[in-house]
């Protein structure tokens, strides 16, 4: 009896400085991760400049900005702008990265499916405001990047 209690005291001993010792490994790989994260973001920075700097090129001073935002392809864009009935409003997006996104406007009538080229090409899309609106621009398969978007008014129809 008296063994199995210096046994079970000297487990009790030893174990808290095993768990200290696990904890305070070198074999931690968080830094790693933290430094390949910080990597990704720099990456998201730049294209995220690009894609703006493309967008600001094109935009008309004079025109009326209804919404704008800057997503990654992977999270999409997808909004419900609130448009005034019988007004012509433009959307362009650019997308920088790799792959190809796409831009869906539902209903069909009030806009259609445009293909958008995550190399920093300027896309353009009309919308009409018939009714509620809902626009979704969607990464292919293997895209990746940011996108860049803005609606803009741009006069009545006539």
């Amino acid at each position: 009896m008296r063994r199995r209690g210096r046994v079970w005291l000297l487990g009790c001993a030893l174990t808290p400085a095993l768990l200290l010792t696990a904890c305070t490994s070198n074999a931690d790989p968080a830094p790693a991760a933290t430094h390949r994260r910080g990597g990704d973001a720099q990456a998201e920075k730049k294209l995220t400049d690009q894609a703006q700097s493309a967008l600001d090129a094109v935009t008309d001073q004079g025109s009326s900005m209804v919404e704008s935002g800057v997503e990654r392809v992977s999270d999409g864009v997808h909004t419900r702008p609130g448009l005034a009935r019988g007004t012509a409003y433009k959307l362009t997006v650019v997308c920088a990265g790799k792959g190809a996104a796409e831009i869906v406007v539902a209903p069909s009538g009030a806009g259609g499916r445009r293909a958008v080229p995550c190399d920093g090409s300027v896309v353009f899309e009309r919308l009409t405001a018939e009714g509620a609106l809902k626009v979704d621009v969607r990464g292919e398969p293997g895209a990746a990047g940011m996108i860049a978007w803005r609606i803009d008014k741009v006069g009545s129809q006539p």
